[in-house]
């Protein structure tokens, strides 16, 4: 169960690791009057909308790691399935929503203006960093609690591996909204 901590804090620092990086990624921009309020973009509204369903959808897939532990997770088929579903939906909202606003950066004449294309060119830097981190954080928990064994189960490095894409992922929709909070 102290495994399943250690992936929880593990997908934490690699959210933390994107939105630090994604700040020192994106120059401070000028402040605007108190009464101007700029309109979010096409851009703006399809990170959010694959942000939020990335995170419940990925908190449910934690949760079910949480409840029926990760041995019996891989198990149980039904868990399993479960777990499987989960984690192929988060791939559908995000990676869809990465390939929706490569395909609208890519039309000349779209609806993404410069600011749009210059903030979505640079907020593919964070996802490096939570990537790394969250390897990190989960190398150090597997260490931690296998090194008297010899060896770490098949059902940890499955999780390693889903956690490192799922915020991977999760950190293109972080630097863009990052990007508009700084430009």
């Amino acid at each position: 169960m102290i495994v399943v901590l250690w992936a929880i804090l593990a997908l934490v620092v690699g959210l933390a690791a994107i939105v630090v990086k994604a700040r020192l990624a994106v120059p401070p921009r000028p402040p605007l009057p108190p009464d101007v309020e700029l309109p979010d973009t096409p851009l703006q509204r399809t990170s959010r909308l694959s942000l939020g369903a990335g995170l419940v959808l990925a908190a449910f897939a934690c949760g079910v790691v949480v409840v029926h532990g990760p041995e019996a997770t891989m198990a149980d088929d039904r868990v399993r399935l479960l777990f499987t579903a989960l984690l192929m939906a988060i791939l559908v909202a995000l990676s869809g929503a990465s390939i929706r606003l490569k395909v609208q950066a890519g039309r000349e004449g779209g609806m993404l203006d410069e600011r749009d294309r210059a903030i979505l060119d640079r907020a593919p830097a964070v996802q490096g960093a939570g990537t790394i981190l969250t390897l990190a954080v989960w190398t150090v928990g597997l260490m931690v609690r296998f090194h008297g064994a010899g060896a770490v189960p098949l059902d940890y490095v499955v999780l390693l591996f889903w956690s490192c894409l799922v915020v991977h992922l999760l950190a293109l929709p972080v630097g863009i909204l990052m990007g508009y909070r700084r430009s």
